[in-house]
């Protein structure tokens, strides 16, 4: 059966059109249009600030949401706290040119508030990978610097293609992923990390849930019986043994009672930007073991600002 790779990968390299509208899906919402190229940028999504540092367009941010600590320069950035809900008076003593937010009807207030201000925004849906090829095209537009989105957009889809690759003709490992404890949460067709994991020759148990991150119970796990659980951790906790098997009732699950149990890096494999080939690298080793192929092709800087 082909792999939903090959439409992901036709799509990450596509880039036609006008960023925004290339691809289907709604265009961002710019609630105020930007009258040149914006210099001085508050970014309110963690990946749309690493997407601008791989950009080389690092230097125009000057605000960031707490959570938008990579790559490690961005953390020389002043936090200007949350990204939802954020504050403005945070926001605002950046004196900003633009104010990128996640385009969701809990920062509407907040848009509308700048927007009467008279304070550039862009509203970015960010949820799949082709949210993430149009975002990537479109933020290049902004910065003056297309051809280095065009070029961003190309190396994604050639590392997500070379992971591919490498499990090829592989049997396929059905997973559970473990998005949160307690209530037990995974993440559903809807999330593009089930994109990854079939992209990394899995089968997500739970992929038929069009929700990106429902709340599944106990009995429906055992019931799906995973041949694996994926962990996600904070980096330090890579290394250790995850406390699945510790949780009441657990035990019951027989890939927790085997110890087929593996950890990811939470902060590579939860963020939708450059770095989601590595994501599906990662997720690819840990279903499959150490594979043969190279490692995918290292996102660089693709222009200055």
């Amino acid at each position: 059966m082909a792999r939903s790779i090959a439409v992901l990968s036709v799509a990450l390299a596509a880039a036609c059109g006008a960023p925004g509208t290339a691809g289907g899906g709604d265009a961002p919402s710019r609630d105020v249009a930007a009258r040149a190229e914006p210099r001085r940028i508050v970014s309110l999504i963690p990946t749309a600030t690493e997407i601008l540092f791989d950009l080389g367009a690092g230097d125009r941010l000057v605000g960031r949401t707490r959570w938008g600590v990579h790559p490690p320069a961005a953390r020389r950035i002043p936090d200007v706290g949350d990204g939802i809900r954020p504050s403005l008076e945070a926001v605002l003593a950046r004196d900003p040119d633009l104010v990128i937010f996640y385009d969701g009807e809990t920062n509407r207030e907040s848009r509308e508030r700048l927007r009467r201000l008279g304070v550039p925004t862009l509203a970015l849906r960010h949820d799949t990978l082709e949210d993430l090829r149009r975002n990537v095209l479109l933020l290049g537009e902004l910065v003056g610097c297309p051809e280095g989105g065009s070029a961003l957009v190309g190396r994604i889809a050639r590392g997500l293609a070379a992971v591919s690759r490498a499990t090829e003709g592989r049997p396929r490992v059905r997973v559970y992923y473990d998005a949160w404890a307690d209530p037990p949460m995974t993440i559903g067709g809807g999330s593009f990390i089930d994109s990854l994991l079939t992209i990394a020759g899995g089968a997500n148990v739970f992929g038929d849930l069009e929700t990106a991150a429902p709340r599944v119970s106990l009995e429906a796990i055992i019931d799906r019986d995973p041949e694996r659980i994926l962990v996600s951790v904070a980096p330090e906790a890579l290394h250790r043994r995850p406390n699945v098997a510790t949780r009441r009732g657990w035990e019951r699950v027989p890939a927790v009672a085997a110890g087929r149990t593996s950890t990811l890096d939470r902060d590579v494999v939860s963020r939708l930007g450059p770095r989601v080939a590595e994501a599906a690298w990662s997720i690819a080793e840990a279903l499959h073991g150490e594979l043969p192929a190279a490692a995918p092709e290292p996102i660089a800087v693709s222009c200055s600002s």
